[in-house]
């Protein structure tokens, strides 16, 4: 009998407090979203500004001119800190529209 390993995502939600600087800086401050894998990579990110502003990053588009999706593991003291059920994350990236896609 063949065992499936479970894939098991999280979510979460942080307030970063600076901005982007730049001509990017009128931006303001901005909350980020993260789906995280079983490896503890984000799979896709959300990043709300407090203009309006709305990026969403995953593997068909995770860089351009703004940023890109985050390249380092989530600890998981950051996923237990910050963590958010998947409904909440989801009703975020089906609600908003990107302004780099």
């Amino acid at each position: 009998m063949l065992l499936s390993k479970t894939k098991v995502k999280q979510y979460c939600k942080w307030f970063w407090e600076e901005s982007l600087g730049g001509e990017y800086d009128v931006w303001g401050t901005s909350t980020y979203f993260i789906e995280i894998g079983d490896d503890r990579y984000p799979i896709r990110q959300i990043e709300v500004y407090e203009n309006g502003n709305v990026l969403f990053y995953d593997s068909s588009h995770c860089a351009d001119n703004y940023g890109m999706l985050c390249d380092k593991a989530i600890q998981e003291e950051d996923i237990q800190e910050f963590g958010i059920t998947e409904a909440e994350f989801e009703q975020v990236w089906n609600t908003k529209i990107p302004i780099n896609l």
